[in-house]
């Protein structure tokens, strides 16, 4: 039963943080080149979270993805000898 859940692993909400991650930094030139230096401050560093939960996000799922192949291989070979 789980290996129909587990046949693709992905996850949409991961990939949308790379443009919101380009937004911030965007924002953040604007808010240096109009002098609010605290502020770009802040907006660059969360748009360096957003693009570290990103990269954490996505090799999460690709070690669930390769763990999961992993089992499946070994359960396969596991029932040819019994």
């Amino acid at each position: 039963m789980i290996d129909a859940y587990t046949d693709r692993f992905d996850h949409p909400y991961l990939l949308a943080l790379v443009p919101v991650a380009g937004v911030l930094l965007g924002l953040s030139a604007v808010a240096e080149i109009a002098g609010i230096n605290s502020v770009a401050g802040f907006l660059a560093l969360y748009a360096m979270v957003a693009l570290i939960i990103c990269v954490i996000g996505y090799a999460a799922l690709y070690t669930l993805a390769y763990s999961t192949e992993v089992l499946r291989q070994w359960r396969i070979s596991r029932s040819d000898l019994e």
